[in-house]
């Protein structure tokens, strides 16, 4: 079973909406949130969202070196095989939060990660060529299920070290 962790803020975690937006980084095992819909998809695929991760976004751009390191500390007792930051969707503040993270992840854990968030968030155009980005719509609705899936299968290829294909073929941001 692949394991994967899902990096979510205050919002998409179920916790509360402005007035949360200062809660420190924690863990949860398990799906939580948006990730119950994911994780039907990653089962079908071999893999399992075993824990969550969940950080305030004022409280991550606020303090992003310690908030970094704790939701770091937070993602390895998971022994994960890869990390989902998201999704973001045009949540800007969180959005920049996924990027931060996968970026720091892969690049000081050498654990594979990536973000998804739509074309609208601030996040995408400053990490679009740092790490993957997998395209969502701005709100959930229409094309939701399909990002998801995209989210699924591109978890269980990076988890896998298979060979990335084109952002057409797996639906992430063109890097340059």
């Amino acid at each position: 079973m692949i394991r994967v962790v899902q990096f979510l803020n205050q919002v998409q975690a179920g916790f509360g909406g402005d007035e949360r937006m200062d809660m420190e980084p924690q863990a949860e095992s398990g799906a939580m949130g948006m990730g119950m819909v994911l994780r039907s998809m990653l089962l079908r695929k071999g893999a399992d969202i075993v824990g969550t991760v969940v950080c305030g976004d004022h409280y991550f751009l606020e303090n992003r070196p310690q908030a970094l390191q704790t939701l770091s500390d937070l993602v390895s007792q998971f022994r994960p095989d890869v990390v989902i930051c998201g999704p973001a969707f045009n949540h800007k503040r969180y959005g920049e939060c996924c990027g931060y993270l996968a970026e720091y992840l892969k690049e000081k854990q050498s654990i594979p990660a990536f973000a998804a968030m739509s074309e609208e968030s601030t996040g995408t155009p400053v990490f679009r060529n740092r790490v993957y980005i997998i395209e969502t719509p701005k709100v959930g609705g229409t094309g939701l299920n399909n990002s998801l899936r995209k989210m699924a299968d591109f978890a269980v290829k990076l988890a896998k070290g298979e060979t990335i294909g084109t952002p057409e073929e797996d639906g992430y941001f063109p890097q340059s």
